[in-house]
């Protein structure tokens, strides 16, 4: 039942001693059911949570809108007269209520008496079976432990065997409200009420007994063993165990993405949690522990096993536990990769496995810390922030062949444009549909801040438009007539509406934005830092972007004469494109004002570059510039971002650079911008965010491999620190299926397949060709 399989390469983290904080325990999951184990002797605590767990309901994102198109205009009239203040103010007047929160759900607690003073200790989590594993010697026998999370019928199951019986026992507790449990011969469930609302500005917890105004939920834990059954109100008790298998499950009342959606906005009321969950848990024990072992590794390798990276010189630091191991590669003066390149493989192949773990079909995308999270409340209510942070989540989604795990990304979209179009029009008047600086797990889609958050981060009303490029990307991989049509062209089509209204005509003919910010960033004038301005260049840049996708897409689709494809083909000339100012950096803004933050952590003005697909030599110079000056030190996300962006101009030696920052190891307390990695491996912004592992895994691959711009480019940025490697199986724009080889730095083999027949031009550091592709056949590239 609990075996020792045997990994090959960088596919494991293990530790000596089991998790002191939340921070050094270990993540499993299946997109809705997760769980950080933190291992133990005597006493083994999990961290549960559940993908919908959120505070509030879908009314908490219908409130009143506070600022109406009166407001606007009042907005405009002020930068029109040069009045920022008068324009920041009047943006405050346009703030609505903040979104909600993701939720703790519940802590388990697994007491093992009867285990001797332990002789060794080891905890395991290996990435291909996405299992968790303990193994205690003690003088008088061992102690086996096993968990993992099965996706059907989403189930955390955990095996316990021992050499020796011992007594056991498992408890519930909760940081929510607990409305009661029910105590069955070897199952107890436990009832709860989730918050209606968590106000980090008030620092308030809010519980409102009215169904409609908040989740009920229910955990369910069913044992099997071959002890006594020890009856205890309140938990599990049984003596003389040798084997156990525990069985775990939740359900809440939230309906889905899908059904909100639709539409359908009812809440599940408690009984229907807890029978859900019971029902799952039936199921579960039908299946019995071993099947659901074997049909667990199936899901995650057919997942997982779709890309492999092998580096030269992984492994040799794999005989230390990952937390010293990182420690000691850390004290190396050439930076942690030249010490331990395994390191890099290791942190590749943790992100994809923390995207499987986190985002799957059905259940709800993965949010600032993917689906785990154990504080109430969360830093930044552990929600969607989309001016950066959820998009960079999926970026390396379809490279990897993970294209089933967008699908709750593209769930939550089709909420925002349901709800982001009564907001556009209520709020602003206008058509199309739009959302704000973040979201939750309702489709919250109005403008936070409360009336007392800074516009600079909160006056950004084009959230939709950038989240609309993922599903660009989905069809640049792989095209797919009836998801072009049915899904991405309704959904593409509203975000340029709104793009198209929110233009304003400039003084010289152009198109612009008023009012503007760009992302969180500021400007000075007369020595005052102001966030709202007029005509940023990620406003443009995103505009112009959404309406060329647009046109592209209706081309295909044969929809040219659509309005808003014709709206957009006349509007695209008149917005201006990213452009040098002063210093020879790219405008932030059009007029090119002074920066108040020139180290700022958001380089949303370099959009065009990365992740957009613009592909203009005479701007190269400006974005290195850009770079050079913001600086490499930052948090994790945006040290993630700035290497795909380095990467994305060809720069090994800078990419070597932001490497050696990712790879820190935060022992050290550096401040609240500046990033590294905790001793499980999760990115710090910090606090945790899980952007910065998903975004490495991005970077990482933009170094190896690019396909923006029609011509696919091989090993365009390696860094020196990883001379020998092997990637298979990475997906490419175009319908590209690539593998490459390289040793001492030059590539020494290569193959590419495509899903339809083509000719394709490859480039590489000492050569190009043009290959005639024949549909699904693998063809070396002649090097």
């Amino acid at each position: 039942m609990i075996d020792g399989d045997a990994i090959d390469g960088e596919q494991r983290l293990w530790y000596h001693a089991p998790a002191q904080d939340w921070l050094a325990a270990l993540p499993l999951g299946d997109g809705r059911l997760a769980a950080m184990m933190f291992g133990g002797v005597r006493e083994q605590r999990i961290q549960l949570n559940h993908g919908s767990a959120w505070s509030g309901s879908p009314r908490s994102g219908d409130q009143d809108h506070r600022g109406k198109p009166e407001n606007l205009a009042e907005l405009r009239a002020a930068l029109a007269a040069d009045d920022h203040a008068a324009a920041e103010a009047a943006a405050v007047r346009l703030q609505d209520a903040d979104s909600q929160s993701y939720l703790p759900f519940v802590d388990l607690f697994l007491e093992q008496d009867g285990i001797h003073e332990p002789l060794t200790y080891r905890r395991d989590l290996e990435l291909p079976t996405a299992t968790h594993s303990e193994l205690i010697k003690t003088p008088t026998g061992q102690v086996r432990r096993a968990a993992f999370v099965a996706a059907d019928p989403s189930v955390l199951v955990i095996m316990v065997e021992s050499e020796q019986p011992t007594d056991l026992r498992f408890r519930v507790e909760t940081p929510l409200r607990l409305l009661g449990t029910r105590r069955e011969p070897t199952m107890i469930t436990a009832d709860l009420q989730l918050p209606s609302d968590v106000d980090l500005r008030r620092d308030t917890i809010d519980w409102d007994d009215d169904p409609a105004a908040a989740l009920r939920a229910a955990v369910a834990v069913r044992w099997q063993h071959d002890g006594t059954e020890d009856a205890a109100e309140d938990a599990l008790r049984a003596t003389g165990v040798r084997r156990c298998v525990i069985m775990i499950t939740a359900a809440t009342g939230h309906p889905g993405l899908a059904a909100l959606a639709a539409g359908r906005t009812a809440l599940r009321d408690l009984d229907t949690c807890r029978r859900d969950a019971v029902e799952r848990l039936d199921r579960a024990a039908g299946l019995g522990a071993e099947a659901l072992q074997a049909s667990h590794r199936e899901d995650v390798e057919r997942l997982y096993g779709r890309v492999g990276l092998r580096l030269g010189g992984a492994g040799q630091g794999s005989d230390l536990p990952t937390d010293r191991r990182l420690d000691r590669a850390n004290a190396g003066p050439g930076g942690p990769l030249a010490v331990d390149p395994g390191l890099a493989e290791l942190l590749f192949n943790y992100g994809r496995y923390l995207l499987i773990s986190s985002s799957r079909p059905g259940g709800h995308p993965a949010n600032l810390q993917g689906i785990w999270n154990d504080r109430l409340p969360a830093p930044w209510r552990s929600n969607y922030t989309i001016n950066i942070n959820l998009q960079m989540n999926y970026w390396s989604a379809e490279a990897t062949g993970l294209t089933e795990c967008l699908e709750p990304l593209y769930d939550l979209i089709d909420v925002l444009r349901q709800r982001g179009a009564g907001t556009a029009r209520e709020k602003y008047g206008l058509p199309g549909w739009l959302a704000h600086h973040n979201t939750d797990g309702w489709g919250y889609t109005a403008m936070p801040g409360a009336g007392i958050g800074q516009p600079r981060w909160s006056m950004w009303p084009l959230g939709g438009l950038w989240l609309v490029r993922h599903l660009v990307e989905r069809l640049n991989h792989r095209w797919d007539e009836d998801f072009a049509r049915d899904r991405a062209w309704p959904v593409l089509r509203g975000a340029a509406e709104f793009g198209l209204a929110w233009l304003v005509d400039a003084a010289d003919g152009t198109l612009g934005t008023a009012p503007s910010t760009s992302p969180e960033n500021a400007f000075l004038i007369d020595g005052s830092p102001y966030g709202v301005g007029v005509s940023s260049t990620m406003d443009l840049t995103l505009i112009s972007d959404t309406l060329r996708q647009l046109t592209r897409l209706a081309g295909r689709l044969g929809l040219a004469d659509d309005p808003v494809v014709t709206a957009a083909t006349a509007a695209l000339p008149r917005i201006p494109a990213p452009s040098p100012g002063r210093d020879g950096l790219i405008k932030e803004w059009l007029s090119d004002p002074e920066q108040a933050e020139p180290h700022h952590r958001h380089v949303s003005h370099l959009y065009f570059c990365y992740p957009g697909d613009h592909d203009d030599e005479r701007l190269a110079d400006g974005v290195r510039a850009s770079l050079e000056a913001r600086g490499d030190e930052s948090t994790g996300w945006s040290l993630a971002w700035k290497l795909a962006l380095r990467a994305r101009l060809g720069h090994a030696d800078k990419v070597s650079d932001l490497l050696k920052l990712i790879f820190r190891d935060m022992s050290t307390d550096r401040g609240g911008q500046s990033g590294g990695l905790y001793p499980n491996l999760f990115a710090a912004h910090p606090p945790y965010q899980i952007d910065g592992n998903f975004g490495y895994v991005a970077g990482l691959l933009e170094s190896l491999l690019h396909s923006h711009d029609g011509t696919l480019r091989l090993l365009p940025a390696l860094p020196a620190e990883l001379p020998d490697g092997t990637l298979t199986g990475v997906r490419a724009r175009g319908g590209l299926t690539v593998s490459l080889r390289w040793a001492g730095g030059v590539l020494t083999e290569a193959e590419v397949s495509a899903d339809t027949d083509r000719t394709l031009e490859v480039s590489w550091p000492t050569g190009r060709a043009t290959l005639d592709l024949k549909r699904n056949t693998p063809t070396r590239i002649p090097l």
